[in-house]
């Protein structure tokens, strides 16, 4: 059952029905396809000597502070998957952990959840498990060792937690399998190291999926994204800051990124952009540009799905010009200041799904909302009663029976 949609159609999220789970869990019992354990049983483990696939977690409401997991004497030379989930009320002691890391060296899978919290220092025991393919830690680290490189074979790596940029090696270039390089946090990235002799390190030819820090300086940007020529999806962040600031004037060039479908990004105050024509999705965010300039963006021929988030435009009026977001399919503004928006049926004629959130100085939304065939849904939260009014008159006037309409008032 899906729990959250993408913005372009389809699940993002997805869960079981309980029967469901419960037959699920019956079946992976009977064919031996994973063991789950809860962390107060792995001293009296008594399930497979050899499993391939292990969880170890902690259900709610569970007291128990620490675990030592090698002083369980537990020995998996065939595992393949280690996960670990908790609640917040469960913490390895991580030295002790990985000083029995040499157990599970044919490891392809490893997800390091809340049980082990890496506060600043990269856990160099990773890096034997020269096998991983999957690899999720959860912490405070800022800087990943050179010996990252020994996962030749790592497709995901995934960071959890972090407070800060982490910092990653130039060997990381060498890790030619590497697919998505994410971190959870939407104000963080990963940030390279850019030295004399970037133009001569391998392309990282397989990675799709890309959370980047970056110092704002155009040249800098290009120099990375011209060696990664398959990336799909970039989230793109300031280095070491939530946003840059003062008057740069500069433009961030990313237009000669063919592969490029979704791009997510925030707080470049005072920068242009030249974005790819292939691009189907948009997220702004904290950039502050004025409105003027949004018709850059409109003239995307291939843009489904936009989010204009927190200031990532400001000003009172929005005035949308002919022939402009003739393809966009969703629509979501957040955080706005905008009071007046003007646009013509003919600026949203593929539009299915129109989201506003907290813009408490719009007066009404769009007239022209009720011209458009393909519309199923309004969703506006936290706006001004005159807004709110005016989505339940589109309906009554469209009487479109299907449109679904959410609305919500929140002071």
């Amino acid at each position: 059952m899906a729990t959250k949609q993408k913005a372009r159609g389809g699940a993002k999220a997805c869960r079981v029905h309980d029967l469901v789970h419960e037959f699920c869990v019956a079946k992976v019992k009977e064919e031996s396809f994973l063991h789950t354990l809860q962390h107060g049983d792995i001293f009296t483990y008594t399930g497979p000597c050899n499993p391939y696939r292990l969880c170890i977690y902690s259900p709610t409401g569970s007291d128990q502070k620490s675990v030592e997991l090698e002083q369980s004497r537990l020995n998996f030379p065939y595992l393949r998957s280690l996960l670990f989930f908790a609640n917040g009320a469960w913490a390895f002691d991580v030295l002790d952990f990985f000083t029995g890391f040499w157990m599970f060296k044919l490891l392809r899978v490893l997800d390091l959840g809340e049980p082990f919290f890496v506060a600043t220092c990269f856990p160099k025991e990773v890096t034997w498990l020269v096998h991983l393919r999957y690899l999720a830690i959860h912490g405070h680290t800022n800087y990943i060792p050179s010996a990252i490189s020994n996962l030749s074979r790592l497709e995901t790596f995934l960071v959890r937690g972090c407070i800060a940029d982490v910092l990653l090696p130039n060997t990381i270039w060498n890790i030619k399998t590497l697919r998505h390089l994410y971190i959870t946090r939407s104000e963080k990235g990963f940030s390279f190291p850019i030295d004399s002799k970037l133009e001569d390190r391998l392309d990282l030819k397989n990675l799709a999926t890309l959370a980047l820090a970056i110092d704002p300086s155009f040249q800098c940007l290009q120099k990375i994204l011209t060696k990664l020529p398959s990336i799909r999806k970039i989230r793109c962040t300031p280095l070491g800051s939530r946003e840059s600031t003062g008057n740069h004037n500069g433009i961030l060039v990313l237009d000669y990124l063919s592969q490029l479908e979704s791009l997510n990004v925030r707080g470049f105050v005072g920068y242009e952009f030249e974005f790819p024509l292939n691009l189907k999705k948009l997220t702004l965010s904290s950039n502050h540009q004025p409105w003027s300039e949004i018709s850059v963006i409109g003239k995307l021929p291939n843009l489904e799905a936009l989010k204009l988030e927190s200031s990532s435009f400001v000003g009172e009026k929005w005035e949308m010009k002919e022939g402009e977001f003739c393809r966009l399919r969703f629509l979501k503004l957040l955080l706005l200041d905008i009071r007046i928006w003007t646009a013509s049926s003919d600026n949203f004629s593929c539009l299915e799904k129109l989201v506003l959130h907290i813009c408490p100085h719009l007066e009404e939304v769009l007239s022209c909302l009720g011209e458009i065939p393909t519309l199923e849904m309004i969703e506006a939260k936290s706006c001004p009663e005159s807004a709110l009014s005016y989505v339940k008159q589109i309906q009554m006037e469209m009487g479109n029976e299907g449109l679904k309409i959410v609305t919500e008032r929140c002071w």
